[in-house]
């Protein structure tokens, strides 16, 4: 195990990622501002001009922030850090600064390739979080004894990475509906519903 010094380092380190990841998705927006400025177009064209780009923005912003508060929340059952846990949060830090990238190719015209990299990355950055929680939840040296990783936690980011992948295959099996299918995800609480009300009877 490693030192709660380096753990501290691990948390800042991801923490400054998904706030940098999140800047970078508003400056291709704050470059198109001062091209229409320059060209003296109205705020009412910038905004009908980039409306794809405002929602990639929006979309985006609420799936890193959504991101980083699982991952932050992971760490809530964190009090020391292996090597695999320091691996799989790199990995997961990688897919977050990446998704900028994606979400700026949003503006080409929509093709499998655009769908694949966009929700394949969201997919990729669940998976990272759903393998930190069974690697938390496998080893409890690494929780601290009186808030250890819970099944349920684990069963939430479980059903996040599949709405994911659900909405992966809809969104390329199905061209018309493409981007869309990430409101897959949001079957997601319904599904934690009905998980508690499970847990509850056998209680």
């Amino acid at each position: 195990m490693r030192t709660e010094r380096g753990l501290d380092r691990l948390v800042f380190f991801t923490d400054a990622v998904s706030a940098i990841a999140i800047t970078l998705l508003i400056l291709p927006l704050v470059d198109s501002a001062s091209v229409a400025v320059t060209a003296h177009h109205s705020v009412e064209r910038f905004i009908g001009d980039n409306l794809g780009q405002l929602f990639g923005f929006v979309l985006s912003f609420a799936v890193i922030a959504r991101m980083w508060a699982v991952h932050h929340s992971l760490f809530e059952h964190v009090a020391a850090y292996s090597r695999t846990l320091f691996i799989l949060s790199l990995f997961w830090a990688l897919t977050i600064v990446f998704l900028p990238l994606p979400t700026e190719m949003l503006q080409f015209p929509t093709s499998t390739i655009t769908v694949v990299w966009y929700i394949g990355t969201m997919l990729l950055s669940s998976i990272a979080l759903l393998l930190i929680a069974v690697t938390v939840r496998r080893h409890p040296e690494i929780s601290p004894e009186d808030n250890p990783m819970q099944a349920r936690g684990v069963f939430g980011i479980s059903v996040n990475a599949i709405a994911f992948l659900v909405a992966l295959i809809v969104g390329v099996a199905v061209p018309v509906i493409n981007f869309y299918a990430l409101l897959l995800v949001l079957l997601a609480s319904p599904a934690m519903l009905i998980y508690d009300r499970v847990m509850a009877r056998r209680a």
